[in-house]
């Protein structure tokens, strides 16, 4: 299994946090989680699926998204749809 990068949240906490398959895999080696069950889930989160187990869920955190023009600032459109009045 490679490292991939992960985006954690603890139940019942607001904020997320950024870790790696290894520090997860430890975790999860120590809260009883079988080395079948770890390959199940490292396959599902490259998949692209988030999981939850033993109140964590994990979701693998994609670094090459690159969201430059795929959101926009709306001044534009402000400009361009004051007509419609």
């Amino acid at each position: 299994m490679e490292n991939i990068a992960l985006r954690v949240n603890i139940e019942g906490k607001e904020e997320k946090v950024d870790t790696d398959w290894f520090a997860i895999m430890a975790t999860l080696k120590k809260r009883g989680v079988d080395y079948d069950s770890l390959q199940r889930i490292h396959a599902e989160l490259n998949a692209g699926l988030k999981v939850t187990t033993r109140r964590l869920t994990l979701a693998k955190f994609n670094q090459d998204i690159n969201l430059a023009g795929i959101i926009r600032e709306t001044k534009g459109y402000l400009s361009n749809a004051q007509w419609i009045r």
